[in-house]
């Protein structure tokens, strides 16, 4: 296994390109809130424009990859990482720096929820190799937000995702300003999606067979490593980060990595 993680986790060719890739679609900066606070920075694009980047940069994709890029996967995938992610359009997968085909099984929705997506995490941990169920909040959480005011007007099928999301807005205090809440709830809500992933596939974490982690993708630096930092919060239920920082899992990373990756922001 772990020679198969050390072959998977390498440098991700087309870095540069997914980093300039935005730029065909926005021509605008800033960083926008959660809840498409961020629409009025960038400039709409018309259908017409947006497939005609799509295609342009897909034509460069397959130009950078080459044919013999699928080789390994046309077949059948053997990820390593199961990742919930939020679908929010600012978090993506080069975040992790390498390359996810094959490597990366990924499920999104609004606020990186395993309820809201059992069946595919139920894949991802009982029929694929991964050994890491990494549940990831982010910065400015659109539906953290929602969920801390009042959504009664937003559609059913909006306010049915949201609704599970009320378990973790119960646990705010109410202590400091909004956007110290809205940080302190991302993070109680990767905790709270930890709990109901540890009580889903108890057996195989306590087995040793998975570890469940939880993180945030700071890109707004709350936590104050630097735009852009995955910042571990949660193993197996584990939220104190000196106690996290001694987990077996992390023993292959660099001190100072362990230090500036592992951190919280909620009691």
């Amino acid at each position: 296994m772990k020679k198969n993680v050390k072959k998977c986790f390498i440098a991700f060719s087309l870095a540069a390109f997914l980093a300039v890739t935005p730029s065909a679609f926005a021509s605008g900066g800033g960083h926008g809130g959660g809840h498409g606070a961020g629409a009025a920075t960038q400039a709409a694009k018309s259908p017409s424009e947006t497939i005609k980047a799509v295609i342009e940069g897909n034509n460069t994709f397959k130009e950078h990859a080459g044919s013999r890029h699928f080789d390994s996967f046309q077949n059948g995938q053997v990820p390593n990482l199961t990742v919930i992610s939020c679908a929010d359009s600012r978090v993506h997968t080069h975040l992790f720096g390498f390359e996810p085909d094959n490597n990366i099984f990924i499920i999104r929705n609004v606020g990186n929820q395993v309820k809201n997506s059992e069946g595919s995490v139920d894949y991802g941990v009982h029929h694929l190799p991964t050994k890491i169920l990494l549940i990831m909040g982010h910065s400015s959480c659109g539906a953290v937000k929602a969920a801390m005011g009042d959504y009664s007007g937003e559609t059913s099928g909006i306010k049915n995702e949201l609704d599970p999301l009320m378990p973790v807005i119960s646990q705010d205090d109410g202590e400091g300003s909004f956007k110290e809440r809205w940080a302190k709830n991302v993070e109680r809500n990767v905790d709270y999606q930890v709990d109901y992933s540890m009580k889903l596939y108890h057996d195989k974490v306590s087995h040793g067979d998975m570890v469940v982690v939880g993180g945030v993708y700071d890109f707004n630096n709350n936590y104050g490593q630097g735009r852009g930092s995955l910042i571990i919060t949660n193993i197996n239920g584990e939220k104190a980060p000196n106690k996290i920082m001694q987990d077996p899992v992390l023993k292959e990373l660099a001190k100072g990595d362990v230090v500036t990756h592992v951190s919280s922001l909620a009691p």
